[in-house]
Formats: structure tokens, sequence, C-alpha cells
């Protein structure tokens, strides 16, 4: 081989990506996911804790309405069924009226 050509073929391994290491990738997609996890959790559990107070706060009143009129207890069942399936829907979905839309319809045409 030439000297040029030495240069060249040292040129070109200098310049070669450094190899990748698959463990690190890994550690550093389990540490964003932890990440999002937290997230969502700081999220989630306070306005979980303010439904559940405003939830209590109302269980006298509901039991009184529902006590004055036993046929209303069908409009506190179908009330509990549209809760539990928003619910579903708002868990599936990410962020924005967009994708609520979009699980709402997953959710209603399979």
């Amino acid at each position: 081989m030439s000297d040029l050509e030495t240069r060249l073929e040292a040129a070109l391994q200098a310049d070669r990506a450094p190899a990748r290491d698959a463990s690190f990738r890994v550690e550093v997609l389990v540490r964003l996911e932890r990440a999002r996890f937290r997230r969502r959790v700081a999220l989630t559990v306070p306005v979980a804790a303010v439904l559940a107070v405003v939830a209590a706060m109302s269980a006298p009143a509901l039991d009184a309405w529902m006590a004055a009129d036993a046929q209303r207890h069908w409009v506190v069942a179908l009330g509990a069924a549209a809760m539990f399936g928003l619910s579903a829907v708002l868990v599936e979905s990410r962020t924005g009226v967009r994708s609520v839309v979009r699980a709402v319809s997953r959710w209603l045409y399979p």
C-alpha cells in the first residue's frame, strides 16, 4: 500500500462512529420512563384526592335526594355508568381534545 492509501485509511478509521452500548441505552430509556411515570402520578394523585373529597361531601345530599323519591335511583345509576365510562376514556387518552375524541371513537367503534 502507498503512503496516500495509508493516510486515507487512517482518516476513514478516525471518523468512525463510536460503538453503541445497548445497556446504556436501556438505562436511559428506563430513566426517561420513570420520570414520565412520576409526572403522571404527580398530576393524577391531586386530582383524585379532590374528586374523593367532592364525592364525600356530596354523598349526604345525594342520599337525601334519593330517599325523597325512590324513582331517582335510575338517574344515579345512569350517572355512575356515564362517569365510569368517561373515566375509562380519559385514562386511555393522552391529553388534549383531539386525543379524547380519538379515544371515544376507538371505544365506541372498536
